[in-house]
């Protein structure tokens, strides 16, 4: 089987999806990009499948913007618009899809590189689209334990002080209102819902995120005879960078003390107690085990009681997400 063109990291937010994509792009064959979101911003709020001329420009143009600026800070200008124009033709139509497909394979060409690997968790959301759309992809879906991920939701408004100063302030204040255990472990049941609607899928691997950093080695060579690439040892050397309760290190390796930091302490009793009662079913479908309770914390009732109001300022400052949130309702008909 040939190497894949694309391959697709995605899996419940704070799960490991960017330590996989710096493992991969330090494969020889293969280029990393950052954080794009076409899918659940560009693509879910389309108001049609097919562009014109124009939108087409416009839409490659953001891309390339985000690539070379990131998600938080990006401009659109001449530069960008030429290159764009330079791609396309105004004899031709394009979908959405094209439109990324053309983007990927220009960056990962300029990179001398010949297979591109995207990373963007809520990616999930859209595997069917993927899977059908683009039949050369692999998927690599990342699953981690939903109690590290609510510590590491908690403190992703802190990202901006432990060494992400470029995170501008308003992505910090909406990191900070849109957490709360209910929300949290509602969208990381819903994220291995799909995951295990696709468990079966042929350009589908399912990664356990502490399975990879306590056999990083095993892990890491699995998965590129998935991808049918080799494996050389220096992919294993990835910057420490990325954590939400901790300063960036410089040390480049794989850092297995992040495996169940919630037992280190930063969630309450409460936090514990909600996220294992709403997502138990898919806890013990990928084996992590329950801490007990003999009566629920009295804290639960306080989460409860904010819940509304939590939830009314997160809509608020994620007026402009709402495509990407109905379509993750969507998912869970």
């Amino acid at each position: 089987m040939n190497k894949p063109k694309k391959i697709f990291i995605v899996g419940s937010s704070r799960s490991g999806t960017t330590m996989m994509s710096r493992v991969l792009n330090n494969n020889k064959s293969v280029f990393s990009f950052k954080e794009l979101h076409f899918f659940s911003q560009l693509f879910a709020n389309r108001k049609s499948d097919i562009l014109d001329y124009v939108s087409s420009v416009n839409v490659l143009s953001q891309l390339f913007s985000r690539q070379r600026d990131s998600i938080f800070n990006n401009t659109i200008d001449n530069e960008l618009n030429s290159l764009s124009s330079s791609l396309l033709s105004e004899e031709l139509s394009y979908s959405y899809f094209d439109i990324f497909e053309i983007f990927l394979n220009d960056i990962t060409k300029k990179n001398d590189k010949i297979i591109a690997c995207t990373q963007t968790p809520n990616n999930l959301f859209y595997i069917k689209e993927i899977l059908q759309e683009y039949p050369h992809a692999k998927v690599i879906n990342m699953v981690r334990d939903n109690r590290d991920v609510l510590l590491s939701q908690k403190n992703k408004w802190k990202r901006k002080f432990l060494g992400a100063n470029k995170i501008p302030l308003f992505e910090s204040i909406r990191s900070f209102l849109n957490y709360h255990p209910f929300t949290t472990s509602f969208l990381w049941k819903s994220s291995l819902k799909l995951t295990d609607e696709f468990k079966d899928h042929p350009r589908l691997k399912i990664i356990r995120f502490e399975d990879f950093l306590t056999s990083p080695e095993k892990q890491c060579k699995d998965i590129c005879d998935f991808l049918h690439i080799e494996f050389n040892d220096g992919m294993l050397a990835v910057p420490n960078i990325g954590s939400s309760t901790e300063h960036d290190k410089s040390k480049f390796s794989i850092d297995s003390t992040k495996v169940f930091k919630w037992k280190k302490g930063g969630l309450n009793k409460a936090e514990i107690f909600i996220t294992q009662f709403l997502s138990n079913t898919y806890m013990k479908k990928y084996g992590y085990e329950k801490k007990d309770f003999l009566f629920p914390p009295l804290g639960v009732l306080f989460y409860l009681v904010i819940f509304p109001v939590k939830s009314f300022f997160a809509l608020f400052f994620n007026f402009g997400r709402l495509a990407s949130f109905i379509t993750l309702i969507k998912h869970q008909k």
